[in-house]
């Protein structure tokens, strides 16, 4: 019989199973940055685009409509786009204030853009006062052989009267062909207005090279012409004007030009006006000088216009402003010694149209100067 012994070793084989971690599948990790894009799709459809870019269509649209007085207009704006309701004065301003809308621009990070892509009309129908208050006015000017007719007249029967008169003065070389820009629109229908408009035209196409002008209510006219030609053009400018007031009339007769402007190139050549270094203050001893320039100013025809110019030393903003300020002396200087104010403009060149070399001490000299020449009517 076989005994047991309790120490007998036993061998125990333990099999432990590990439980593999939990990881969450790939497919919701990738749709992380498509939920990324779905919020920034989100603000820019929704707050973005109703805070900041409806606003500033809606400010871009009010600001074009302030600038050019369509107070008749209303714009409703959604996103970028726009629909302008009321009721134009004529068809033609409701088409305007359209293309201005469309074409204009507001500074952006990235440069000027569009604030509003898509302009919608809701006209009702053209609605035209039957006394109207704005005036007509206009601008007629010759030059090079072409008599330009630029303005706002209240029917075609007008215009169609003025554009005859002034074919009927075609005689070229001095008046060679009309353009005619005038534009039929919303003003008084008085036949005092076209009486004047007749006026400036016939005045006009008695020069070489003018321009008359009827604005705020006032006439005006510079005209170069042969000293032969200044009798009848004072009888037309002198014809009783049946409204408006006459304002400035500049009549240039080519001889007194060229009379006048020889006489100031020869004194202003010989000697120029002296001033302190770097400054407007005119130097005493150039008294007698300016005495002798207002003189010779007072024959002159017209307006004259006295232009400040300067070396090259110096930043081009410090020549501009001494110019300006030299011209400013110079004409001071006039009207104290008799020159009536409203015939003397002043201008400062700066270093912009030197006569010599700005390399050498003498150039630089010649450069520094003043020079008087009448306005022209090309001017």
């Amino acid at each position: 019989m076989t005994n047991l012994s309790y120490s007998e070793e036993r061998t125990v084989t333990t099999h432990v199973r590990r439980r593999p971690e939990r990881h969450l599948p790939f497919m919701p990790y990738g749709f992380v940055p498509l939920f990324g894009l779905l919020v920034l799709l989100w603000i820019g459809m929704g707050p973005f685009a109703k805070h900041i870019i409806e606003q500033t269509a809606t400010r871009s649209a009010e600001q074009t409509l302030a600038a050019n007085g369509a107070d008749w207009a209303r714009p409703v704006v959604s996103g970028q786009w726009v629909w302008l309701e009321g009721q134009p004065p004529t068809p033609m301003e409701g088409e305007q204030i359209i293309a201005l809308m469309r074409a204009s621009q507001t500074p952006t990070w990235w440069g000027s853009a569009a604030p509003v892509t898509r302009v919608v009309e809701r006209f009702g129908t053209s609605v035209i006062t039957p006394t109207a208050t704005r005036k007509p006015e206009w601008t007629f000017r010759l030059a090079d052989g072409v008599l330009n007719l630029n303005g706002n007249v209240p029917n075609e029967t007008t215009r169609a009267s003025l554009v005859t008169t002034a074919e009927g003065l075609i005689d070229a070389p001095r008046i060679a062909s009309v353009a005619d820009f005038l534009t039929v629109t919303h003003v008084a229908a008085d036949p005092a207005y076209a009486e004047v408009a007749l006026k400036g035209i016939r005045a006009v196409g008695s020069c070489d090279r003018g321009v008359a002008t009827f604005l705020d209510e006032e006439f005006s006219l510079r005209c170069e012409l042969p000293q032969s030609g200044v009798a009848a053009l004072q009888q037309v400018i002198a014809s009783p004007q049946p409204v408006g007031r006459l304002g400035n009339v500049d009549i240039l007769p080519n001889e007194a030009v060229a009379t006048c402007e020889t006489s100031l190139s020869d004194l202003l050549g010989m000697t120029h006006i002296q001033f302190a270094p770097s400054s407007a203050a005119i130097d005493p001893s150039s008294s007698a000088l300016l005495q002798s320039v207002a003189d010779a100013a007072t024959t002159c025809p017209g307006t004259l216009r006295i232009e400040g110019h300067t070396d090259s030393m110096g930043s081009a903003n410090a020549n501009e402003l001494l110019g300006d300020a030299r011209a400013e002396a110079v004409r001071a200087a006039l009207i104290a010694r008799g020159v009536p104010a409203e015939r003397l403009l002043a201008e400062g060149f700066g270093a912009r149209k030197p006569i010599d070399d700005n390399t050498t001490a003498e150039g630089r000299a010649h450069n520094r100067r003043i020079e008087i020449r009448v306005v022209r009517a090309s001017d």
